[in-house]
Parts: structure tokens; sequence; C-alpha cells
């Protein structure tokens, strides 16, 4: 999946010679959290966010003239302009990492030097839902494989053979050496005639836990 798969466009901005009370309303109007600003010719120069619109303009019970000319002062005097941007080509879990490791809440998707989307927090929490599967019906089971090559090939034939689609399936590193964890969904409600399939095979089923379940102490396939 791909930024271009889940940014937002076409993009809220503002001038940077915009008012910072326009910067606001903006905010308020479209309720979004992070505003980019461009220059005159539609490039990006810099970004705010609703934090740093409120740290410009504390609240007040009243409205004085000191606020009403912070209001009326550019949003520019205020912009962050360092900004971390991604591309539309840009792989989702490549975009979740610079935001994750730069603590940002959002990326602007850059191409031809023209703003074209914006990818959030909440655009990643909804790829990873897509891509687990977890908005369409299905289980989800855990299987323990070993680290060795046609492991994952072995068990997904199991599904095969029972005649069941598998809707998505992530592997990552077992807490044990050596092993790897398969976190599959499987469009299936009722698993236990495939779980029985695949421990037949050999293979340790994490999850889900089934009402005669005793303890596992298998290693998979030797």
């Amino acid at each position: 999946m791909l930024v271009a798969d889940i940014m937002h466009t076409p993009v809220i901005t503002a001038s940077r010679t915009a008012t910072i009370r326009e910067a606001l309303e903006l905010l308020h109007r479209h309720r979004i959290r992070h505003l980019p600003i461009v220059d005159g010719e539609g490039r990006l120069f810099g970004i705010v966010t609703d934090r740093d619109l409120r740290e410009a303009v504390p609240s007040r019970l009243a409205v004085d003239e000191a606020l009403l000319a912070r209001l009326a002062e550019p949003v520019e005097t205020i912009v962050r302009r360092e900004v971390i941007t991604t591309h539309p080509g840009e792989f989702v879990e490549e975009a979740a990492q610079l935001m994750r490791q730069h603590k940002i809440g959002c990326l602007p998707v850059i191409a031809d030097d023209a703003i074209v989307g914006i990818v959030t927090h909440s655009d990643l929490l909804s790829a990873l839902i897509t891509l687990l599967g977890v908005d369409a019906p299905s289980t989800r089971l855990e299987v323990e494989v070993p680290d060795r090559v046609g492991m994952i090939a072995d068990l997904t034939a199991i599904f095969k053979q029972q005649g069941i689609n598998i809707v998505s399936l992530f592997v990552y590193q077992s807490p044990e050496p050596g092993r790897r964890r398969a976190a599959i969904r499987a469009r299936t409600m009722d698993p236990r005639r495939l779980i029985a399939a695949i421990r037949a095979a050999g293979f340790v089923v994490r999850w889900p836990k089934l009402p005669d379940d005793r303890p596992e102490g298998g290693k998979g396939p030797a």
C-alpha cells in the first residue's frame, strides 16, 4: 500500500500572508489539526498545528486590542519552516516510520514541488486496519513456525487444502529463538477444522485457544 492510496486530497492550505485568525477559522471549519502553509507559487512554505495556534493566541475571557492585533498578524510569524514530507510513491510503513522517528502528527505529500496530499496518524491507523483485514468478517490465528525457507508456504498450503481463503497474513519474530509467528486472518467464523489440520501438520497454534486446549509444548515441524 502506497501513500497515494491513503492520503487526503485536495489539501486544505493557507497562504503565508493569511492572518492567524484566518488560519484558526480554517482549522475549525474543516475540523483539522494540521494546516500546510504555501507561498505565492503554491509551494510548501511551512506548517502550523492547532497547538501552535493555541500557544500563539492564549484563550481569554474578553476580547481586547492586544488579542485583536495578535489575530491580525500573518500566520507566517508562527509557522514551522522545517517540515518533514513524503511523496505519493512511498510505502505507508515508511511514512509511519518517518512520523514515529520525528515524533510528528502528519506528513505533507509532495510531488513536482507541489503539495498534493497529506497523511495523518488517523490515516495510518485506517491503513493498518485495512492491511490486517480487520474490517472484513474473519477469524484471526497466530501460528508459530520454524524460521526456515518454505515454512510459510507449507502453512498456507493447509488453508488451500481446507478450502479457506486468507484475508491477510503478517509474519513477525517470535520471542523464541529460531522461530517466527504468522498472524493470519482467515475467511471463516468457525476455525476448528482448520486449527486441527494445522496442528496435524506439526505447527503450534498460539491463538485462538479452544475450550479443550492443553498447553502446547510442540516446536512445529522438525
